[in-house]
């Protein structure tokens, strides 16, 4: 369901772009989706602007910096103070608190996730949680203004549809759109290359091998809505990624906790296909535990983030009550 709030989006976005000085940014440890949709938007930008740039202060995954260096991309840091600023791919406000710790500017969010509390401080949203990515968003409203990406841009697009849409599992009808848009100028099969070259990469990864190991162990197991099962874990990094491993090993419901003194909490929440069956929602839950610990969560039906402000560690066995109960609850409702 799109959610915005003009009556058009991309007249108003384009009014908004041709004054001031552009800045464009994304979530902490920005993925392939975040880093893909923000080149694709200063593309965008620059038809109607010189004064745009891409700000890199929250960093780039492993994954991202990977394909940049394939595909042959360097992106310039902005050398100018942005008076407006382009949100991308963020699911909640804790995440670019650093960012926009200047009320004074002005906000332009561009999603895929449920929306959060970070568009009721945007001038202007653009949200669609059916999209599979938000390079697929930023595609669409490229492909409207017939904009010609060159070949490396095109490539990291593909690349960051195939990431957030699990290779096109959850495609829909507006991602192929996307996806033929950015396959005019891309290369499909070096898309599907790094693809793969990245995933074998995290298999062999030593740091993310222990993240897992160290997860599996750490577990507390239960059954939840007579036959699901639910997991919580905790660990010090890649916690999306232990959670993921957990649902493609059996858990209908995971959540993994991520705990590092002096940062803030993450909590990665992923569901499985069958749970979601139930009425399962993980940006529901998301929202539900946030509030509980004052924090700010978001996400997808089936996978979503908590983040809590620098508190004292979570004790894994009561959270892991409070969620079975929280769970069976909304089984029961479901019917």
């Amino acid at each position: 369901m799109i959610k915005t709030n003009t009556n058009n989006f991309l007249n108003d976005f384009i009014n908004e772009l041709k004054n001031g000085n552009i800045g464009i940014s994304f979530h902490s440890n920005a993925d392939l989706d975040a880093i893909a949709s923000s080149l694709i938007t200063y593309e965008l930008c620059k038809r109607y602007n010189e004064k745009c740039c891409i700000d890199l202060k929250q960093g780039l995954s492993k994954e991202s910096i990977i394909a940049l260096k394939e595909i042959n991309i360097e992106i310039k840091k902005c050398d100018f103070n942005y008076d407006k600023l382009i949100l991308l791919d963020n699911a909640g406000i804790e995440q670019v608190s650093n960012l926009i710790s200047n009320k004074n500017i002005p906000l332009i969010v561009i999603d895929h996730h449920r929306e959060g509390k970070i568009f009721q401080i945007s001038k202007l949203y653009y949200i669609d949680d059916d999209a599979s990515s938000t390079t697929e968003i930023v595609s669409s409203f490229a492909s409207k203004l017939t904009i010609n990406l060159d070949e490396n841009i095109s490539t990291l697009g593909i690349l960051g549809i195939l990431f957030d849409s699990n290779r096109l599992e959850r495609a829909s009808k507006s991602t192929l759109e996307s996806l033929l848009y950015l396959m005019k100028n891309g290369d499909y099969k070096k898309a599907i290359s790094i693809y793969y070259k990245i995933i074998k990469g995290i298999e062999e990864d030593f740091s993310i091998k222990m993240a897992k190991l160290k997860g599996f162990s750490r577990a507390i197991i239960g059954k939840v809505c007579k036959d699901l099962i639910a997991v919580v874990t905790e660990i010090g990094s890649y916690e999306s990624i232990v959670s993921r491993t957990l649902i493609q090993n059996g858990a209908d419901v995971a959540f993994t906790i991520k705990y590092k003194e002096g940062e803030d909490i993450r909590i990665s929440i992923r569901i499985s296909d069958k749970a979601i069956s139930k009425g399962i929602d993980a940006s529901n839950i998301a929202r539900i535990v946030a509030d509980k610990y004052n924090g700010e969560g978001g996400g997808h039906i089936g996978a979503s983030i908590v983040t809590i402000k620098n508190k004292k560690p979570i004790e894994k066995e009561k959270f892991f009550s409070y969620l079975v109960n929280l769970i069976n609850g909304i089984c029961k409702e479901s019917g």
